[in-house]
């Protein structure tokens, strides 16, 4: 769905657009740093920064929601796709990139004192103990192994999971795809089944 109404709405209101951008930067960092403790805190804003530029580009074409752009709920769901989606997926997009030049030192040690204000750092992020990846590369890894099981899906398989990895809806997989609602649920159960074969997961892991 286009954004544009959203975006500007937000353009109209210097106070809601500096609201909406500072819970939006505040979540993303949250789940970013969740996800990968010990990565620099530069490069997970440089992450948020291009999620940014993506939204204000209005090319995140595989959101929608059901609510009115101008609701609180919209938002929320907004910011929640921007952090479990967009951010990360820019994220991951850079660590390929820069896999190479990424120090050890930078996946061992807290990425706490990279942030010039270490009060709002620590609140952003979860404490190592809780956090239960602790390797970012691995993280990586899993995600280029999970992309190649996809790879290897049938057609029929492959575009349906692709869209749940895009965090659409069922409904709204079933509608792009002109398919019953209950067809996408049944390809996603196949595809789940296949993809745990192929990453060798079994029933008693999950």
């Amino acid at each position: 769905m286009s954004l544009r109404p959203f975006l500007d709405h937000l353009a109209t209101s210097p106070d809601e657009m500096r609201q909406f951008f500072q819970h939006a930067r505040s979540t993303m960092l949250r789940v970013l740093g969740y996800r990968f403790p010990k990565i620099p805190h530069q490069m997970l804003e440089d992450a948020v920064m291009q999620a940014f530029k993506q939204l204000w580009g209005d090319q995140l074409g595989q959101f929608s929601s059901v609510h009115p752009v101008h609701t609180e709920l919209f938002r929320a769901e907004l910011i929640r796709f921007l952090a479990r989606t967009v951010a990360f997926r820019r994220l991951l997009d850079m660590l390929e990139q820069h896999k190479d030049e990424i120090l050890l030192r930078d996946l061992i040690t807290s990425n706490q004192d990279d942030c010039s204000d270490d009060t709002m750092y620590e609140s952003l992020m979860p404490k190592e103990d809780d956090d239960p990846i602790h390797d970012a590369l691995e993280n990586l890894q899993l995600v280029q192994r999970l992309q190649r099981c996809v790879d290897h899906l049938t057609p029929k398989l492959s575009e349906v999971i692709r869209c749940v990895l895009g965090d659409l809806r069922q409904a709204d997989t079933a509608l792009m795809l002109g398919i019953p609602e209950g067809t996408v649920k049944s390809r996603i159960n196949e595809a789940v089944k296949k993809l745990k074969r192929c990453m060798g997961i079994h029933s008693e892991d999950v």
